[in-house]
């Protein structure tokens, strides 16, 4: 386990190379970064909020729909950077506005999925509104930390498989526990490299508020740290979610992206599915 870890670890530093090479991919995640954030604050604020009351019933629909509206956003936008991220490395840069084009087929599938990950989103908050005290914490984090993990790989499933919602979770579950090493090893240096670029950011924004005695020295600090914080989230949801593809096209199709070392990925990953249980990815 440790040395899958490890090799996972080498990837994600490989991953973080090859995007830095391709910087048009920035695009995509400054696109989605509003609904991503939105995204987040509509999953664990909410749970804080109502943890000891009771959901009102008249709230449900707008909450039902706010998560629908960011979580088809964040996919469509996703399945973009994925299409180009695969035009790029083939050596077929494609525009933007190709890759959304690409993406139109499968908005069937996205609203799909929207619905149903809405749907499992909104039980866990009325369940949450239940429960009171650091039970309901426990429950929501628990909950949320399971659901998460079960979709780690949705998106490229739904990209090469077209599968319904349930199957996609299914496949992408699987995909998690058979390659559960790499695929946290990579994904913790993806975290972390993101995270010391959050923290000088927060350090930065504290350093106005607390040390800080000038209101215009503060306010430029704020602004400082705020940038910093927000090209931390970028990179995070670039990193991570590339390095997530990576290793989904090399164990399912032996992609190896132009550029990336076939090396890294043969030491770390192993083609333990047969390729005939999968589409290949669309040409691009």
């Amino acid at each position: 386990m440790f040395q899958n870890i490890k090799r996972g670890w080498e990837i994600g530093k490989a991953t973080r190379k090859l995007v830095f090479q391709e910087k048009n991919l920035m695009i995509y995640p400054i696109i989605s970064g509003i609904a991503v954030l939105a995204e987040i604050l509509a999953i664990f604020i909410p749970s804080l909020l109502l943890i000891g009351t009771s959901l009102q019933y008249y709230y449900i629909l707008p909450l039902f729909l706010f998560y629908f509206v960011v979580t088809f956003t964040a996919t469509y936008i996703l399945m973009a950077m994925f299409i180009a991220f695969r035009s790029v490395t083939a050596g077929n840069k494609i525009t933007m506005s190709q890759a959304f084009s690409q993406v139109k087929p499968y908005t069937k599938l996205v609203i799909e999925w929207s619905l149903f990950y809405s749907v499992i989103i909104m039980i866990i908050r009325l369940i949450e509104s239940r429960m009171r005290g650091i039970s309901g914490i426990i429950l929501g984090a628990v909950l949320s930390m399971a659901i998460g993990f079960a979709t780690i790989f949705v998106v490229p499933v739904i990209l090469d498989e077209k599968l319904t919602p349930i199957k996609a979770m299914k496949r992408s579950a699987s995909f998690i526990i058979k390659n559960f090493g790499k695929s946290f090893g990579g994904l913790l240096y993806t975290d972390l490299y993101s995270l010391a670029i959050v923290l000088i950011g927060i350090v930065i924004g504290l350093v106005g508020i607390f040390v800080s005695t000038n209101t215009y020295v503060t306010i430029s600090l704020l602004l400082v740290g705020g940038i910093i914080l927000f090209i931390g989230i970028i990179i995070n949801y670039l990193l991570s979610n590339v390095f997530k593809l990576i290793v989904y096209d090399f164990i399912n199709h032996s992609k190896v992206p132009k550029g990336f070392s076939k090396e890294i990925l043969s030491n770390a990953a192993k083609n333990k599915i047969s390729h005939n249980n999968f589409m290949q990815p669309p040409s691009n």
